[in-house]
């Protein structure tokens, strides 16, 4: 599905300056307020720097310790630290990391700058019998912060064949649906709810401003080094207008040269390449790197439908696929410095990637297409900067982006197919999808700015600012359709100009309470227009909305922790939305922002064993964005107000240290809050009825087996078996018409195994696995079946 994107000319710049202007004026108000926060002088200050191996080699894990004080950091993957809130005056610094001489220094920290030092550690010779590590790493930080949130880890995942929505779905309280095989769109539930009320970031900047080939289904586990599932408040970092959480992928990032080359190949004709590279030199501190990727599928797997007979009666029969071939494909190439006194990491980036796609049939899978084709390639360009101490206890993150996107939707066949790929009949005049046809080329140009303020106001408290402002801009042509119509319409552009500040505020109450405080202002302008009975209706629509979170984290004991949160939270349409694609999606300029109020409660035991989690949740929705569908087109409404309500839980046990078990189950209970006036019946029958086509029951279970020196030989075996449960639940409403004869999508359990085995001396993988061990159908956004059994095979080489 086409996901248009672009940045206005220098033509049209008139015609979005008042949206700076009012943004522009939002922007000053706000640093003025988080400007009169900052103090003139503390009796505290900052200690950072790095620690490495003596050949400069960055250390990640080490501890750094101030002895007499319960102050510490943990070096993060470049083998920088930073310990904020240190008394000014003379310290003990203990440095410690696992196989290294452990180094004690003393400092004098003053008033002031903060002091910056390097530290060099040698290893240690002789071996340590036992070895006990306190610190908690960075993501047992995020999970044990004030933020409703999950952390999975993807480093051991990287000789598998995943992709990011496979590893997603196993995260408790997610539940991941695909309209398909390998590239389709895929939807992704988060406590109720889904689609575009989930944002999805790449590094904190969201991911649809990546452009084409960068999409939450298709990016490979291999770019990223772990991925952060936010449930209910979206910190003001991630600067988006999520109304019911967020998903941030982390990317890969180490000062080391390293080449990472992996294979894959399975059924349906599938096959991913990955090659990422990297060189360092620690001498100047510049760093190059290439991350790039290329993926196919014929998506050619079995699927039980319905043929007419020469006498149009329809007889069931099990068919393969056709015309459902997917690529996608990107190279990043990336150069920069690290370690500055101007900048801690500075990163210039240039990136192309695209997608090829035959679309097989409609939303609903009731008419199959066998020669509409969409393709699309990005171009883009992108710098970030970030500094620890721009100034005194002041850090700033700052991203700049622009994208060129071109794509093209082809659909002039003639010709009408059946399931089995055989022509049906043939028509007069139009395409497979419009009476039109379509030969249509569409030109987007898009461009993001992103800034981060942090200020550690004092030794307990911390100032975060965000500004995030897009702008895009979208052409078309298309010659056939302008046959038809007798007017181009598409070569009318479409604009959208949006705005989102953030600022939060965090304070620690005696090492016990957390309290963050957040305030959000969003500010959207939108230029597009609908065709309606070959009418041309243009529209231009502004819009202004605040957003307010409040959350507490109690740390009740060192093992308990519980977690409260409330948010009043906006979310605007975006440009697909408003826009369409012009394929299968119309536009709907006329779209109002969803607005929620969203609570949520959670309890955590966290033990070195044992890991147990509770949490849950309530939305009360309005003005839902609802994508209406028929046979033929879809289209995005304002149609419902729905309340959610649910709880999740999560134990995750790790009995020995080469066992791992987890298990989740999620229900939640969406209903229809509309009156009879929205919903446009007689009566009110559908008012509070459980909202249809949405899952309300699901969880997960996994056992993974990792084991260093497999049976004697100096090597690393894996093998897991995971498991994904959705119960059944009704296609239609509930409360129309016979129970026992409605359509339902039937309960769901699909299990996966694979094994495993690397050899680490010489770099090597290699990797098995089946999906869908069991062949069970498989059905997601509305009842389009999934693929079956499927075998894959991985190599995988890492050269450091």
């Amino acid at each position: 599905m086409l996901k248009a994107r672009g940045l206005p000319k220098n033509r049209v710049g008139k015609q979005i300056s008042n949206s700076i202007k009012t943004a522009h004026s939002g922007i000053v108000i706000t640093v003025m307020a988080f400007a009169f926060f900052i103090p003139g002088f503390s009796q505290e200050t900052s200690f950072l720097g790095k620690i490495t191996d003596i050949n400069g080699a960055p250390l990640t894990g080490a501890h750094v310790s101030f002895i007499a004080l319960e102050k510490s950091a943990i070096t993060s993957t470049d083998g920088s630290f930073k310990v904020q809130g240190v008394p000014i005056g003379n310290h003990v610094v203990n440095v410690s990391y696992i196989g290294y001489k452990s180094i004690q220094r003393k400092i004098i920290l003053e008033k002031g700058a903060p002091l910056k030092l390097i530290f060099k550690m040698e290893e240690e010779v002789s071996a340590l019998d036992d070895v006990t590590v306190i610190a908690k790493s960075k993501s047992q930080k995020l999970r044990q912060s004030v933020a409703s949130v999950s952390v999975l880890d993807t480093k051991e995942l990287y000789t598998q064949n995943n992709n990011t929505s496979d590893v997603i779905k196993q995260v408790s309280g997610i539940n991941v649906r695909q309209s398909g095989g390998f590239g389709s769109n895929a939807e992704i539930f988060i406590n109720g709810m889904s689609g575009k009320q989930i944002k999805f970031f790449l590094d904190g900047i969201p991911m649809e401003y990546y452009g084409s080939g960068l999409g939450i289904n298709i990016i490979p586990i291999n770019l990223m080094e772990q991925i952060e599932v936010y449930k209910g408040v979206v910190p003001v970092d991630l600067g988006a207008d999520a109304l019911g959480g967020g998903i941030n992928i982390i990317s890969r990032k180490s000062y080391t040269n390293y080449l990472d080359v992996s294979y894959s190949a399975g059924s349906f004709n599938t096959h991913k390449a990955n090659v990422n590279g990297q060189y360092v030199n620690t001498k100047n501190n510049t760093i190059l790197g290439l991350n790039s990727f290329y993926n196919h599928s014929d998506n050619n797997y079995k699927i039980d439908i319905e043929i007419p007979d020469e006498f149009g009666n329809p007889n069931p029969v099990t068919v393969k696929r056709f015309h459902d071939k997917f690529s996608n494909y990107m190279m990043s190439l990336y150069a920069g410095v690290y370690d500055k006194s101007y900048a801690d990491r500075l990163i210039i980036n240039a990136r192309f990637s695209g997608l090829d796609d035959e679309i097989q049939h409609n939303a609903i899978m009731a008419q199959p297409y066998g020669e509409v084709t969409y393709d699309e390639n990005t171009l883009g360009f992108s710098a970030s900067y970030e500094k620890r101490a721009l100034l005194q206890n002041l850090g700033a993150k700052w991203y700049v982006g622009t994208n060129l996107t071109n794509g093209h939707f082809k659909d002039t066949s003639l010709n009408a197919y059946t399931w089995d790929g055989e022509i049906f009949d043939t028509r007069p005049s139009g395409g497979e999808v419009s009476s039109s046809g379509n030969s249509l080329q569409l030109t987007s140009k898009n461009a993001i700015s992103r800034l981060n303020l942090k200020y550690d106001a004092w030794e307990r408290g911390q100032f975060t600012l965000n500004v995030f402002t897009s702008w895009f801009h979208r052409v078309g042509e298309d010659p056939i359709a302008a046959e038809f119509y007798g007017e181009d319409y598409f070569t009318n552009p479409t604009k959208l100009f949006k705005n989102a500040i953030g600022l939060a505020y965090q304070h620690t109450f005696k090492e016990k309470i957390t309290s963050y405080t957040a305030i959000k202002h969003f500010i959207l302008e939108a230029d597009g227009y609908a065709i309606e009975n070959l009418n041309f209706l243009p529209n231009k629509q502004s819009l202004s909305n605040i957003g307010v979170s409040q959350s507490f984290k109690y740390q009740m004991s060192s093992k308990m922790l519980a977690k409260v949160s409330y948010e009043y939270a906006t979310r605007l349409p975006d440009e697909f939305e408003l826009f369409g694609d012009f394929i299968l999606v119309r536009p709907n300029p006329f779209l109002k922002p969803e607005q929620s109020h969203n609570i949520n409660l959670g309890v955590q035991w966290n033990t070195s064993k044992l890991k147990l989690e509770l949490q849950s949740f309530y939305r009360l929705t309005d003005h839902v964005i609802w994508l209406r569908t028929s046979q033929f087109f879809a289209q995005y409404q304002n149609l419902l107000k729905s309340l959610t309500t649910g709880v999740e839980a999560e134990a995750v046990y790790h009995p020995y240290n080469f066992l791992d078990i987890k298990l989740n189950a999620t229900y939640q209970d969406l209903r229809n809050r509309s009156p009879q006036n929205v919903t446009g019946v007689v009566d009110n029958r559908y008012f509070n009825a459980r909202l249809p086509n949405i899952p309300y029951l699901f969880g997960n279970a996994e056992v993974r087996y990792q084991k260093g020196n497999f049976l004697g030989g100096k090597n690393k075996f894996s093998a897991w078996w995971n498991s994904n449960y959705v119960h059944e639940y009704f296609l239609f409403w509930d409360v129309d018409g016979n129970k026992d004869l409605k359509n339902t999508i039937p309960a769901q359990f699909i299990q996966n195994v694979g094994i495993s085995y690397a050899i680490p001396k010489n770099n090597m993988s290699i990797t098995l696995e089946t999906t869908n061990v069991f062949d069970e159908k498989a059905f997601d956004n509305f009842n389009v079946q999934r693929p079956g059994r499927a075998f894959y095979i991985t190599l995988r080489t890492f050269l450091k």
